[in-house]
């Protein structure tokens, strides 16, 4: 007895199982956003106001107020699963606010961070001595990565693939 009585039932069974593996984003980063980047609205800030975007990059700065939690965050642009990309030069900084309390210790400095919102404009921040424009997503849902795991080096023995030249290889046991 056939379980799939359509033709084609074992191709669409076989392609939902593949699509339903190449679905990697986190759950609170699905949905959808506008396809905008920064420069971009820094450029036109006006012309994207209250359009939902998904931006992500390393946390720079997380200041509580007694309302809400501002964060600065250094650019980068995402890969398929949304976390930010690190082998790429940022873009520049935007920042993230929220009505909630995020615990400095648990957002630290240096971690990444995703963000879904809405453009609310730009702010004002200082970055050492100068005064700078950024764009501002009021942030509805985030997402923060756990620590990549760096591997040490892997030392090869530099002369491994020719081992079968030296006397002690196969061509020499004779």
């Amino acid at each position: 007895m056939n379980r799939f009585p359509c033709r084609f039932g074992r191709i669409g069974m076989l392609l939902l199982l593949l699509l339903s593996a190449c679905a990697t984003v986190p759950p609170e980063l699905q949905g959808p956003v506008v396809p905008a980047t920064l420069a971009e609205v820094r450029a036109h800030p006006d012309d994207y106001r209250g359009r939902q975007v998904r931006w992500g990059g390393t946390i720079l700065k997380l200041e509580n107020g007694e309302k809400e939690t501002r964060i600065q965050i250094l650019a980068r642009p995402l890969d398929r699963s949304g976390r930010p990309r690190l082998n790429v030069e940022p873009e520049g900084r935007f920042l993230a606010v929220t009505p909630a309390f995020l615990d400095p210790e648990i957002y630290p400095r240096g971690r990444e961070l995703t963000v879904i919102g809405r453009i609310d404009g730009t702010a004002e921040i200082t970055v050492g001595k100068r005064t700078i424009r950024v764009p501002v997503v009021a942030a509805e849902r985030w997402h923060l990565w756990p620590k990549r795991e760096s591997n040490p080096p892997v030392m090869v023995y530099p002369y491994f693939r020719y081992w079968w030249y030296y006397p002690w290889g196969p061509c020499c046991w004779y």
